[in-house]
């Protein structure tokens, strides 16, 4: 343990400020390492990944954008419209693109291709294939060509602009080809359609969500002054309140140091992750900076003198800080356990560990500083026994001490059906639900399934594999039972265009690598439903298919967070249980801290349900209860570690009763303002129209109010006389 004279040294605010220097460059380049896009990744040996990893190469799997316009397709003027949109694209030098594709495109190829046999010159025959295009838009156009690009209603029709680059494929400034390319896209969209057209896909998704995101980035601000008059409430300083918004702007700005250092060394970090670990660090960084100072003005305001109030302070609430940051800090950096959470992990316990590091080296040296001044007169009114004895957390604890028994079976009672549909929760796996419909990107969606069908733009991509020996009668027998499937309701392939099976087809234009056939095939179900999964569930029976394609994607991911998750959330569990019952040496506090937080995280749960189903109108993303748990698991102790510490000294010097009593009443005010300030951090995430922000802002919110107002001053000791506290437990003083 770090000695209080080292600690004390007013060196260390000369080596912060130079750190805090030295930061400046990464604070002004984190950006280029965050990345906006939803796409979430499967393992490398799933099924649909190994299908994404063939297909990389080829158009079938490129960042594409897609252009909804709502006009008729077989208006000669619309033809030429869309024919010149088409040319300036290609001509206006965008990075990456590689291709437009329309109906009118397509149908000039197709007429090439036929009017080559009779001109017998190419140039000529593509010339008059313009010609007719301009004159008649797409009058006489094949059904397979119509059928991909129109609407069955002729009011709207698709342009699929194609870039050389693999879905998924990041750029080094975070951002896809696609993203990179919407705002030019849509101002040359604009010129040829006006307000008749639309822009969608990943990367217009990616692209408007950085924006909202950025606009309603002033959230944080909001927080930050609250937080300040809260912490000022509290201490009855406003000299605190500067204190602690100086600690919190520093923890920011070494939360953007993170991300520029797992961004330009290890992976891309999501943009969720910066929103969460702002609001992970003002909360963790207020808890600590005012557990600190709460603990330096109560040793002052019993008379003690400002060096031995400070020594008490850093050796007491030190101790505790530093026991909670390392629980906080290494509990969060379990995300890097989940597919796609690396970045999380590696983030939030960096930058938690250092700025724990920060609290417990430069708040001592400038406390030191400024001794009792930091707090007004008042503020160091002398405090007693009686006086604690008439607070309203003393008679609550006193009412929970004394009927602990009934209080701890009713809230267990109230526990048990949350913890079945915590298990049991129906969840989403689409990303982009929640998303304001005003995003012109989302209406676009929405126009699409609509006009189109919910399986449009994410069809089952099939592979059949085949050798030398393959015969045609073989691929005409894949594509039947594909056609045949329950719920296909379309299937494009060699032999196949839609629901026809047919006789003549150019095998080779389907064919990957010489290895595999591709078949393309579509429902009418929305592609994250139980309808979809169940159709795609049937098609991976066949061993000689590979399937791929977004539901499988799901599927893939389902099965990998049905086992991945459990085991990460009794992993969580295990250690903190570990980190709480060898820093106090008893096996009941663990007991008591986990299970109150597993009632809060499911208590939580159950009411976010509620609220999403019934207000929201809104699934829950599947990401949310895991990623509650491992924050709430370890947040949650905090306040654990800050009342354990407190009940072990009060229950040595005044018995077990009357200890727990006046530990809860000295820590409440402290320990109630802490828990409204990380709730209303962390619940600055609901004020972010992004849906799985929003959710995560909603569910931080209802935990922290419910462990502050009933597991923390309730059920705490309830379950502390229940089992009981020893005197002479030394705990964290040893």
């Amino acid at each position: 343990m770090m000695s209080l004279n080292f600690l004390l040294n007013r060196k260390w605010i000369v080596l912060w400020v130079v750190l805090i220097l030295l930061m400046i460059p990464a604070v002004m380049n984190y950006s280029h390492y965050i990345t906006y896009s939803n796409e979430q990744n499967v393992p490398a040996n799933s099924e649909s990944a190994i299908v994404t990893n063939i297909l990389n190469g080829t158009s079938y799997n490129n960042d594409t954008l897609i252009v909804v316009v709502q006009e008729n397709p077989f208006s000669p003027y619309v033809s030429n419209a869309t024919l010149s949109f088409q040319d300036s694209l290609l001509k206006a030098n965008i990075p990456y693109l590689s291709e437009v594709q329309s109906p009118f495109s397509e149908y000039i190829s197709f007429l090439n291709d036929i009017l080559s046999n009779v001109f017998h010159n190419t140039t000529e025959s593509h010339l008059y294939s313009i010609q007719y295009i301009e004159e008649n838009g797409l009058k006489g156009a094949p059904n397979f060509i119509t059928s991909r690009y129109v609407s069955t209603d002729n009011t709207t029709f698709l342009i699929f602009i194609i870039f050389n680059k693999s879905s998924g494929y990041v750029l080094p400034n975070g951002n896809t080809p696609s993203q990179e390319a919407y705002p030019y896209v849509k101002t040359i969209m604009q010129k040829f359609f006006g307000n008749n057209a639309t822009l969608t896909g990943e990367g217009a998704i990616a692209y408007e969500t950085q924006q909202i995101s950025s606009k309603n980035a002033f959230a944080f601000g909001l927080v930050f002054i609250i937080l300040a008059i809260a912490v000022g409430i509290t201490l009855r300083s406003y000299k605190a309140s500067l204190v602690s918004l100086l600690f919190i702007s520093i923890t920011t700005l070494i939360g953007y140091v993170a991300i520029f250092l797992v961004g330009s060394l290890v992976v891309k970090v999501n943009y969720v992750v910066n929103y969460t670990l702002t609001a992970v660090l003002v909360g963790v960084t207020t808890d600590y900076v005012v557990f600190i100072m709460a603990r330096f003005r109560q040793e002052l305001r019993e008379g003690k003198e400002d060096k031995k109030a400070l020594e008490i302070a850093i050796s007491k609430g030190g101790r505790a800080v530093l026991v909670s940051g390392l629980t906080v800090g290494i509990s969060l950096l379990a995300f890097s356990l989940i597919p796609n959470f690396l970045s999380w992990g590696l983030v939030l316990f960096s930058a938690v560990v250092i700025s724990t590091i920060l609290i417990l080296t430069l708040l001592p040296s400038i406390l030191s500083v400024t001794g009792k001044k930091v707090f007004s007169i008042k503020g160091l009114s002398n405090i007693s026994s009686q006086k604690l004895e008439r607070s309203i957390f003393y008679r609550v604890s006193n009412v929970s001490v004394r009927r602990k028994y009934v209080i701890a079976t009713i809230i267990i009672a109230l526990a048990i059906p949350s913890i079945i549909l915590f298990l049991n929760v129906p969840t989403t796996y689409d990303f982009n639900a929640g998303l304001p419909n005003s995003l012109p990107s989302v209406k676009a969606l929405n126009l699409i399934e609509s006009k189109f069908g919910a399986n449009e733009l994410y069809p089952i991509v099939i592979l059949m594999k085949i050798n030398e020996s393959v015969t045609n009668t073989q691929i005409i027998n894949t594509a039947k039972e594909i056609l045949s499937t329950p719920g296909i309701t379309n299937v494009y392939g060699p032999y196949v265009n839609g629901r026809n099976i047919t006789n003549n087809t150019n095998v080779s234009a389907f064919t990957i690598n010489d290895k595999y056939i591709l078949f393309i095939a579509y429902t009418s179900y929305n592609p994250f439903s139980a309808n979809a999964i169940r159709t795609v569930n049937i098609l991976k029976q066949d061993h000689s298919l590979l399937v791929g394609g977004l539901t499988s994607a799901v599927i893939d991911q389902r099965t990998v967070a049905s086992h991945n998750f459990g085991e990460l959330e009794i992993l969580i569990t295990l250690f903190v249980a570990l980190i709480i019952g060898v820093s106090f040496r008893s096996w009941k506090f663990p007991l008591i801290s986990i299970s109150g937080v597993i009632i809060s995280i499911t208590w939580t749960t159950s009411l976010l349900y509620a609220i999403s189903t019934f207000i929201l109108h809104e699934p829950i993303i599947y990401l949310i209860p895991v990623i509650l748990f491992v924050i709430l698991m370890s947040l949650g102790n905090d306040y654990t570690v800050f009342i354990i510490s407190r009940v072990i000294e009060e229950v040595n010097q005044y018995g077990q009763e009357k200890g727990i009593q006046l530990a809860i009443a000295r820590t409440g005010i402290v320990v109630t303002s802490l828990g409204l300030i990380l709730a209303g951090s962390l619940g600055a995430l609901a004020l972010i129209p992004v849906g799985f922000l929003e959710q995560l802002g909603i569910a931080f919110i209802l935990s922290l109010v419910i462990d502050t107002f009933i597991i923390r001053t309730i059920y705490f000791p309830a379950m502390l006389a229940i089992l009981g506290v020893e005197k002479g437990i030394k705990g964290l003083n040893n």
